[in-house]
């Protein structure tokens, strides 16, 4: 039935897909490739490398205790956050595969490490859209909080058991061959995504009155459904739909999660569990130090990924840059 739905729509609407099709290539290309792509390389070989573990350590008192998941989840968690949305799941799957998580504590993990990172928040969401990073930290801010209440509350509400035996990750086994492959298969299926759910936001103006057109944009697909929002809307019911992360990243995590057992229904009520914690924070922070109103912008503004470069942003690749050159001299000298 979807199938034969989607058929009719796309000859019935043939210049509407071309178009939503033609914007989604526009914001793979000039947005989410350049600003996520080498954040995914890096996290994918620093998960199976020495620096995971020295990454995790500091962050086990806070993420670790509160969703009660072993040292690697926690680097996945926190990796998530600097990474973007299909982060988690692709580190969860790396982990899962190799034998250091057991299936229950992949599936927890999964719960959790869903998040957007400072690539898509303060470039494109902040500077971008908005005209304004200090908007984006706002919502990197409450992404951050709302991922650790979303730890809490998963870690005392999804049991899980440890492997019978977990492995020492070796550090040999990480490439960076391997890391621009895996990385390169979450981008493509990223994209992928993007292109089906643009074709769809076009058709829906053709059905649905504009706002509930823009709102449900924003539900199915977050890149283009910001566009669609973040400029007439309070920056909170933005967050809403950044914490949630949409439909789209809910299929990419699904596909990349495809041998791990994740309740479908279970994820979706966490996703709409931290929209609603980031929507709060997010209100709540401008409720104590508001902003001026100029930071929602029309979006008539070009957007440019190239020029997007932030403190923040930079922070965090650096980090991982870091963690990275250090597991390159921990491989050489065993």
């Amino acid at each position: 039935m979807l199938a034969l739905t989607g058929s009719y729509l796309a000859i019935a609407y043939a210049d509407q897909c071309y178009q939503g099709i033609v914007n989604g290539i526009e914001l793979c290309t000039g947005v989410l490739v350049p600003s996520l792509f080498i954040f995914m390389v890096l996290t994918a070989y620093i998960i199976e490398s020495p620096a995971a573990a020295v990454l995790s350590r500091p962050l086990n008192p806070l993420i670790g205790r509160s969703s009660r998941l072993p040292d690697e989840a926690t680097c996945v968690i926190f990796l998530s956050l600097l990474g973007g949305y299909p982060i988690g799941a692709g580190c969860t799957a790396l982990l899962y595969r190799s034998g250091r998580m057991s299936e229950s504590e992949a599936v927890k993990t999964a719960y959790i490490a869903v998040s957007s990172g400072p690539g898509f928040l303060i470039n494109y969401v902040g500077r971008s859209l908005l005209g304004s990073t200090d908007s984006g930290g706002i919502l990197l801010f409450a992404q951050a909080v709302s991922l650790i209440a979303t730890a809490f509350i998963v870690g005392r509400t999804v049991h899980s058991e440890p492997p019978a035996i977990r492995p020492c990750g070796d550090a040999k086994s990480g490439t960076l061959v391997g890391a621009v492959r895996s990385a390169s298969y979450a981008v493509f299926a990223m994209c992928g995504m993007v292109l089906v759910f643009a074709a769809v936001i076009e058709i829906l103006p053709l059905f649905l009155n504009e706002d509930v057109s823009r709102v449900v944009s924003a539900a199915l697909e977050i890149t283009v459904g910001c566009q669609q929002i973040c400029h007439l809307y309070p920056l909170y019911i933005t967050a809403f739909f950044i914490g949630f992360g949409g439909l789209a990243v809910h299929f990419q995590i699904f596909a990349i999660l495809k041998d791990i057992p994740v309740k479908k229904t279970l994820f979706f009520i966490f996703r709409i569990i931290e929209g609603i914690i980031t929507a709060a924070v997010t209100y709540i922070y401008l409720m104590i130090s508001p902003m001026e109103s100029t930071v929602f912008n029309s979006i008539d503004v070009p957007v440019s990924a190239a020029t997007s470069a932030t403190y923040i942003g930079s922070g965090a690749l650096i980090m991982l840059s870091l963690l990275f050159i250090g597991s390159l001299g921990k491989i050489r000298r065993q």
